[in-house]
């Protein structure tokens, strides 16, 4: 996981024809089913397009839990990877978050975590009016 409190240009923006999908609560199963929908178009296998879907579901709860309700995903496909960005008005400052495994008794703490687990890459990119989190997986592997 990458994390950086300093400039959004940090993480490459997505290309224009990326699909978007501004959620709540009552859109969770728009993002699952976009998600699913691009990745499988983009060649990943049935496994990894769930893991992804279960990723993006994580996050996308993290924001309508702790980032103002509402988030921003952008979806898309590109050279062989499949990429899944959630966007929404929350800050993380624990550069660590997501990167140990959380106390099983705990009461969160877990979506950053599984997505760290389930994915190729997760990049972090949170500043004090926001927070932008993408996920990669590659196609072709398993």
């Amino acid at each position: 996981m990458t994390y950086s409190g300093g400039p959004r240009a940090s993480i490459p923006l997505p290309p224009i024809q990326a699909g978007r999908l501004d959620f709540g609560l009552d859109d969770l199963h728009d993002l699952r089913a976009r998600v699913a929908a691009t990745a499988t178009a983009a060649g990943l296998s049935p496994a990894r397009v769930g893991d992804l879907v279960v990723a993006s579901s994580e996050l996308a709860a993290n924001s309508i839990l702790y980032g103002g309700g509402r988030g921003l995903a952008t979806i898309w496909g590109e050279d062989g990877e499949v990429f899944v960005e959630v966007a929404d008005a929350g800050t993380i400052t624990d550069a660590t978050v997501g990167q140990h495994r959380p106390d099983p008794g705990a009461a969160s703490g877990r979506g950053l975590y599984i997505a760290n687990q389930l994915c190729d890459q997760v990049t972090i990119d949170s500043t004090p009016t926001g927070t932008r989190i993408r996920l990669r997986m590659e196609t072709g592997t398993d």
